[in-house]
């Protein structure tokens, strides 16, 4: 059993999810995330989940979740874009995504829960009233997080420095040819052993990891006016018919888009073929 409740608007999608389901997703976006963990048993990288954790999940970061048993699980996830904000309320509420590892359990004792919930109920809104009340309320939930993050300081996880060190060069080598064999000379890890810790810390492959970088830069340079053919090739992609195949199976919509239209939620890239 699934039941989704889906609210798209021009600037935020959220969506609250209740399922007894066994499955394991990691994925990548272009945009902000709250992710809030009400009930179930899942684990993310690095971490178990409690009841009434919340997850800050900034922009172009891959993430995931593991569900292990078909105990009913529940959680809100908000994804928004920047420019829901004005430019004062950027600088100072998005401070708070700093980091890509930075979480709160057991939030039970502070006001988040009605929080969330207020902004999943904008979806019964009539729409000349939506699209205000959402950006108010999830300013409103911003502002609060942003209160326990000053006083509270989140919870992190320890990290393979040498993976954070492989992570920050494929991020800088998206626009160029880059392979395991590679990476393998370049830090002096053997090619099975360096595949085996990225899974442990990453959650997938570096095939995976650079398909889904480059895609979701793709999605960027087209919200910024590129035409798709263009951010493909800034994106990295050689053969643009390759990249179509993998934008629309990840994005759930055409690269030639509107630039602001909600994707389906971003799936796994099934296939582990050389990235090209």
């Amino acid at each position: 059993m699934v039941k989704n409740d889906i609210l798209k608007t021009e600037s935020a999608y959220v969506w609250s999810i209740v399922s007894d389901e066994i499955y394991q997703m990691t994925h990548c976006h272009a945009e902000y995330e709250l992710y809030y963990f009400i009930q179930g048993d899942i684990e993310g990288h690095w971490y178990i989940m409690a009841p009434e954790t919340l997850m800050l999940i900034p922009p172009n970061h891959v993430h995931g979740v593991s569900v292990k048993t078909t105990a009913l699980h529940k959680r809100i996830s908000i994804h928004f874009l920047p420019e829901l904000l004005d430019e004062a309320e950027r600088a100072l509420l998005l401070e708070i995504f700093h980091s890509p590892q930075l979480y709160y359990p057991d939030l039970s004792a502070t006001r988040i829960d009605f929080l969330f919930q207020s902004v999943l109920e904008c979806k019964n809104m009539d729409k000349t009233l939506q699209n205000a009340a959402l950006k108010h309320r999830i300013i409103s939930l911003l502002t609060h997080v942003f209160q326990i993050y000053s006083k509270n300081p989140p919870h992190t996880s320890p990290r393979d420095e040498r993976i954070q060190a492989v992570l920050r060069y494929l991020n800088s080598s998206l626009d160029k040819p880059v392979s395991p064999d590679q990476l393998s000379g370049e830090f002096y890890i053997s090619k099975n052993h360096l595949n085996v810790i990225f899974r442990r810390e990453t959650g997938t492959t570096i095939n995976q990891y650079i398909r889904m970088k480059r895609l979701t830069r793709a999605r960027q340079e087209i919200r910024n006016g590129c035409t798709a053919e263009e951010a493909a090739y800034k994106a990295g992609f050689t053969d643009y018919s390759n990249f179509y195949r993998a934008y629309k199976a990840f994005f759930g919509i055409m690269p030639s888009a509107k630039a602001n239209e909600w994707p389906q939620i971003p799936k796994n890239i099934v296939s582990d073929n050389d990235v090209k």
